[in-house]
């Protein structure tokens, strides 16, 4: 397995704040990666595909970005 880069844009009020997310998303990864979990596409993709389908997460994650 090896790492690939991704580029998409992200709703910001700056640069700094794109930023912050790009750091918060990497700092993300490299946690789960040093307690030994591997965030991959796969599971990127299915946790992100199928947030809609928990009711909580669905609730949660739209009043988190209300």
């Amino acid at each position: 397995m090896r790492g690939y880069p991704i580029t998409f844009n992200i709703y910001a009020e700056s640069e700094e704040e794109a930023e912050a997310a790009r750091r918060a998303i990497t700092d993300f990864i490299a946690q789960h990666a040093r307690q030994g979990r591997a965030v991959t596409g796969e599971k990127i993709a299915r946790a992100v595909g199928g947030w809609e389908r928990n009711p909580i997460v669905r609730s949660r994650i739209i009043d988190y970005f209300k």
